[in-house]
């Protein structure tokens, strides 16, 4: 890659004043990511949908990358090579490939959550939350560790902090002591090109009963229990209640399996699925039920809310910032009090159209258009 591009490309705006944008995702494996992937992805999707006039925007990643995200084909691309799912050979990669092909641009967005150590010194920096020091038992004692040492390294490094929430920035504002002007909330949104076409087969066969959705790997802090135990506690009140749970395999897994084999409600659950049966998931749903213990933003909340699918989620982390009064937010580990949130839902029409209304509502906050103007927005600041 040559030295000048960033340059060249100036020259063709005509002598406009043009940003040239370099975007990290040697991270971002697919599938492999969790919630982060949807988060950046929309993000920057809705960026290239705005066709902002002084950005020139280049995504440096894996081939993988761009081939799972048609819109990256319009786009710059500088591809990488190698094992990215290794995490000490992408740490290297950062440092040497990714350094290589951006290091004239005017900023660079490291959407990963930690900095390389040789880097363009414009560089800004995506903290998704701060779960290794609030959760520690959810990683090894070496991934713990070393996570730790690298947030606070690379938080006091950069020149610009993004988070998804006002709650991750005031976290690491108070967790980091970084200072609060170097800080700026940057949410996601939904995506308005989703097509949805689930299999009609998958949809018909959760029948004409009550469906409750929890879209969520088996994390621990997921806290797939507590709804399990909520819907048994529904078993004789709604015989016909389906729980569909999506997600991939985390580190409670096995309790999870172990108790959806002993529930007196019908549970299906498909893993991982496609954006568009999942957003087929959500339109079916009476209900979305997301009693996690921690979330930097919550994703799928949004898109139920932009669905107009209810949401009741934990009281906790961003989730009060996200769904406002747009929702029934509620204390994370209690079962009878999820049983009857979501007994009242499915029964009381009147509370769930007023949900449904006033999550569109609400989901309007975090539309397209003004997500991508936050995130050009920091881009520009610096």
């Amino acid at each position: 890659m040559g030295t000048n591009r960033y340059r060249d490309r100036r020259r063709l705006q005509r002598g406009a004043q043009v940003i040239s944008v370099a975007v990290n995702l040697a991270w971002l494996v697919p599938g492999d990511v969790g919630g982060s992937e949807e988060y950046t992805t929309r993000l920057l999707a809705s960026v290239v949908r705005s066709e902002p006039a002084d950005l020139a925007l280049e995504i440096v990643a894996s081939k993988r990358l761009q081939q799972s995200y048609p819109w990256m084909a319009a786009l710059p691309f500088a591809p990488l090579a190698g094992p990215l799912s290794n995490r000490g050979f992408r740490i290297l990669t950062e440092s040497t490939q990714v350094h290589r092909v951006t290091r004239t641009a005017d900023v660079v967005h490291h959407f990963g959550g930690r900095l390389p150590a040789v880097r363009n010194p414009r560089a800004i920096l995506t903290i998704h939350d701060l779960q290794p020091l609030d959760m520690p038992a959810n990683f090894s004692r070496a991934k713990r560790q070393y996570l730790r040492w690298a947030v606070q390294r690379s938080a006091t490094a950069a020149s610009l902090i993004c988070t998804p929430s006002r709650w991750v920035a005031e976290s690491i504002v108070e967790r980091l002591g970084v200072s609060p002007d170097k800080v700026r909330p940057v949410s996601s949104t939904w995506d308005p090109a989703l097509p949805v076409h689930g299999n009609p087969v998958e949809i018909a066969e959760l029948g004409d009963g009550p469906v409750v959705l929890y879209p969520a790997a088996t994390h621990p802090h997921k806290n797939h229990l507590t709804l399990l135990q909520a819907v048994d506690r529904l078993a004789d009140r709604h015989r016909d209640l389906t729980l569909v749970l999506t997600g991939g395999e985390g580190r409670a897994e096995a309790g999870v399996a172990s108790r959806v084999t002993r529930a007196r409600v019908r549970v299906r659950r498909l893993g991982r699925v496609t954006p568009s049966l999942l957003s087929a998931l959500i339109q079916r749903a009476d209900v979305l039920a997301f009693p996690s213990r921690y979330e930097g933003f919550g994703l799928p909340l949004l898109e139920a809310m932009h669905a107009g699918t209810p949401v009741i989620a934990g009281d906790n982390s961003a989730m009060p910032e996200v769904v406002a009064d747009a929702g029934l937010l509620l204390q994370a580990d209690d079962p009878g009090t999820w049983a009857d949130a979501i007994d009242e839902i499915v029964t009381n029409g009147t509370l769930a159209s007023c949900l449904s209304a006033a999550g569109q509502a609400r989901s309007e906050y975090y539309a397209p258009a003004p997500a991508a103007a936050r995130l050009v927005d920091a881009w520009r600041s610096l």
